[in-house]
């Protein structure tokens, strides 16, 4: 895939990179099997060209009540009307991106990130400090190959780490994640250089990723990456 993805395959890389244990149907929608972890591992998702009314979202509130509903912008716009004739709010926006991998290859400086699977211990302790638990990452283990974790270095110790999943030629950016102490010294941008540099080698020529509209500091450095939004997706939730 040469061309910049759309807001749809964006989405799709995400979830094939990030997949629950089973998907139940229950009429336009599919369940993860999850109801603990990320939104985008619990959230119900609209089947691919389905059509929602209000009853099919009155039983899955039935089936599993409190359930987080998902919409792609621009493309699942129908449901999301009907759910907020439902009395279900948009509770948070992500931004999807993607850029080209190729303006981000190159040599980098020595010992500043390690890719490897499976994680090493301490990328679990980064992420456990940083709000993202075991149950929170148990997806990625699900992932089929290629996937990746990146352990980021800095000043002689552990500055960051994220995980890579490719998946149609894209390679989706989750967990990622930037020690405090260590953000503003270009950790990130070098982040993005090194998951550059593996998903060239593993097949994909893009990276994607979805994350918060209101992360200011997030999309700064994804822009600097030569990443840009590709579409929205939001979840929904009772009010």
């Amino acid at each position: 895939m040469t061309n910049a993805p759309d807001a749809k395959q964006i989405m799709a890389a995400i979830r094939g990179s990030w997949p629950p244990s089973a998907l139940t149907q229950l009429g336009p929608f599919d369940l993860p099997a999850e109801t603990q972890g990320t939104r985008r591992a619990t959230s119900a998702r609209l089947r691919a060209e389905a059509t929602v009314a209000a009853a099919d979202i009155q039983a899955v509130e039935q089936a599993r009540p409190g359930t987080i509903f998902g919409t792609i912008d621009g493309v699942e716009d129908a449901a999301a009307e009907v759910l907020a004739n439902q009395g279900y709010r948009a509770g948070g926006i992500s931004d999807l991106m993607a850029g080209p991998v190729a303006p981000l290859l190159g040599d980098l400086p020595r010992v500043s990130g390690f890719a490897h699977w499976p994680p090493l211990e301490i990328c679990g302790t980064l992420w456990d400090a940083h709000g993202n638990d075991a149950t929170r990452r148990a997806p990625m283990y699900r992932a089929a190959a290629p996937r990746t974790v990146i352990l980021m270095r800095a000043e002689d110790r552990a500055a960051g780490a994220l995980y890579v999943g490719v998946q149609d030629r894209l390679a989706v950016l989750h967990l990622v994640v930037t020690l405090p102490r260590m953000r503003g010294k270009g950790v990130g941008l070098l982040a993005l250089r090194h998951a550059a540099n593996w998903a060239a080698a593993n097949g994909a020529d893009q990276l994607v990723l979805p994350v918060e509209a209101d992360n200011t500091a997030a999309l700064a450095l994804y822009a600097k990456g030569g990443l840009v939004r590709r579409g929205g997706y939001r979840y929904w939730s009772k009010a």
